[in-house]
């Protein structure tokens, strides 16, 4: 007897570590069930759920547009570089190897990422192929341009342009500079107007996606009160009962925002030439380009976020009128 109470009582701690482990493994299982449950509901109502993903996706189209508005228009910034370049044009006394230690010493700043140096010669052969007036300029006895820096800011906005007209306002070697930025300016506040708008409609679009995923929930809730009401008296947890509409209110969510994601690249893939083709009439290489891998994702996340908050929300009011 002795022995059995000594191996019974060696079997205790494994027992009672075992515990939460079963715990975790009925909890998981009885998730897993509910949620396969959840999908067969809606899949038995295939119509009714095709128009309320549909809905979802449309609504999260609209922000994630914008947002593609938004990257296209400062990735595409890039290839306006020439438009910011800013041009710095020396007095015709300043010899080569000064103007060439100005240039070096400008390339160290941060906010430049490149300042070339076009020699007077060099300056006199582009004008004379871009004006058509080679041989009139050739028949002059002295060179009447001076030499310049065609310089590139690090990162094309008016501040940086600003700072960069500083720096080279402390050189008395630079006779003028020629800056034009106005469409830096302009760009900016269209950026601006964008993200504001993107914010605004994000919003209204989330305020929508409750309202017309939590009337779909509390249909379903209505349907069921009967059930839930019997269930309530025989003890049943708020939880218990609202975790196959939560699951349901997810599943929305999901194929919302995959939805969104294929709609966008249908979108992307029909203006795809048609932008490029208008783009090459202005000798322009503006080129759409679409969500990234993490953007994707982030708004089938947020899709589902709201499907399951509606959900939330719309089963705990629907269930505080329904009593055991």
């Amino acid at each position: 007897m002795a022995r059995i109470k000594q191996q019974s009582s060696k079997r205790t701690p494994a027992t009672r570590s075992s515990a939460p482990s079963q715990f975790a493994y009925s909890r998981i299982a009885v998730h897993r069930k509910v949620a396969r449950e959840s999908l067969r509901q809606l899949l038995r109502a295939p119509g009714t759920s095709g128009l309320v993903v549909v809905v979802i996706a449309v609504a999260m189209m609209l922000p994630a547009l914008l947002l593609l508005l938004t990257n296209n228009l400062q990735a595409n910034t890039g290839s306006m570089e020439k438009a910011a370049q800013i041009t710095a044009y020396f007095y015709l006394e300043v010899p080569e190897n000064k103007a060439l230690a100005i240039s070096e010493r400008l390339q160290a700043l941060p906010e430049i990422a490149d300042a070339e140096y076009l020699s007077a010669s060099e300056a006199l052969t582009e004008f004379s192929q871009a004006s058509g007036l080679g041989e009139t300029l050739q028949s002059l006895a002295q060179n009447p341009l001076p030499s310049a820096l065609i310089i590139t800011p690090a990162r094309s906005s008016p501040d940086t342009a600003n700072a960069i007209e500083q720096s080279l306002a402390s050189f008395e070697e630079i006779e003028f500079v020629q800056l034009d930025y106005l469409w830096l300016q302009r760009l900016e506040a269209i950026l601006s107007l964008v993200n504001q708008l993107g914010g605004l409609l994000l919003v209204l679009v989330a305020i929508g996606l409750v309202v017309i995923i939590g009337n779909a929930i509390r249909v379903g809730v209505e349907s069921k009160r009967e059930e839930i009401r019997i269930i309530k008296q025989f003890g049943g947890a708020d939880s218990f009962i609202a975790r196959p509409f939560l699951y349901t209110g997810l599943y929305l969510g999901v194929a919302g925002g995959v939805l969104a994601c294929i709609l966008l690249l249908v979108v992307l893939s029909s203006l795809g030439p048609a932008v490029a083709e208008v783009a090459s009439l202005y000798e322009s290489e503006f080129q759409l380009i679409g969500l990234s891998v993490l953007e994707n994702l982030l708004l089938i996340a947020a899709a589902a976020g709201l499907g399951w908050a509606s959900a939330f929300i719309s089963v705990l009011r629907k269930m505080a009128t329904i009593k055991a």
